[in-house]
């Protein structure tokens, strides 16, 4: 026998590999009902929950179960990216079976075919409402608690925010969530329980620059009107150092968080 003949008898027949993928799609199925299952489960644990959320997203858990599954999978050839479109889908529909949400985004937003299918991908088939403008999307979560809107990080929604439109809504999440720039492109406003994930930023609205010796150093930095938008690194609250400081500090600041967030995944 040469090593020709071994060769042939080492590679499997292509009827072979597809009998083998068959079965692991049906595995992968298998699972996937299994999980539907358990869905529901949680959907009735919630419901007995002394604290309800208007919202069934979970953007702490969601981002623990993407930067576990990211080191999991690690040098094993399966790309970051196919893995975060792949269970944004799967976590989307668990979050439709617990309940009806709504994206509310600006015509801006919506008028680019890129920013569509980011949503499209990361939210699946959520309905997706437009408004006239930044402003008027945020108002539709003030009134709509169980819903999510969706703004341009460098268009003018600060104003909308400040007056109060979004109620109790704050930033709980960014696009795209693999980093891509230094500054995310979407900012995520909803009613949703937000905890530390171990790897956070805390978004402040500012009408001018922080002091110069303010630590921790922002992250990244934007102007939008008068007022600036600064990215800090951490899970910061107005009521702890260092936040409590520069408030006290420097009132003509006007200091207010507009959210905190997981930061987006680094791939290296």
């Amino acid at each position: 026998m040469n090593s020709d003949d071994i060769t042939t008898q080492q590679i499997p027949s292509l009827e072979t590999a597809r009998e083998e993928i068959d079965r692991i799609d049906d595995g992968i199925l298998d699972l996937l009902m299994q999980r539907v299952n358990v869905t529901a489960q949680v959907k009735n644990a919630k419901q007995n929950h002394p604290q309800i959320w208007p919202l069934p997203l979970r953007p702490t858990r969601e981002a623990t179960i993407f930067r576990r599954l990211l080191v999991r999978a690690k040098g094993s050839g399966v790309a970051p990216e196919l893995i975060l479109r792949l269970w944004r889908s799967i976590l989307s529909d668990s979050s439709l079976r617990q309940a009806a949400i709504t994206l509310h985004v600006s015509r801006h937003l919506n008028s680019s075919i890129a920013h569509r299918l980011r949503l499209r991908d990361y939210f699946g088939p959520m309905a997706v409402e437009e408004y006239r403008d930044e402003a008027q999307a945020l108002l539709q979560i003030g009134s709509n608690p169980s819903d999510l809107c969706v703004v341009e990080t460098e268009q003018p929604w600060v104003e909308g925010f400040l007056a109060g439109n979004c109620g109790k809504a704050q930033v709980i999440a960014c696009l795209p969530m693999l980093a891509e720039d230094p500054i995310p492109k979407m900012l995520v406003f909803g009613q949703a329980p937000v905890e530390a994930s171990g790897d956070d930023e805390t978004l402040v609205i500012s009408e001018g620059k922080l002091p110069r010796d303010f630590t921790p150093q922002p992250l990244w930095q934007v102007k939008i009107g008068r007022h600036r938008l600064s990215s800090l690194p951490g899970f910061l609250r107005e009521q702890e150092s260092p936040l409590i400081g520069v408030i006290r500090s420097n009132a003509s600041l006007g200091l207010k968080v507009a959210g905190r967030y997981s930061s987006a995944f680094e791939v290296m």
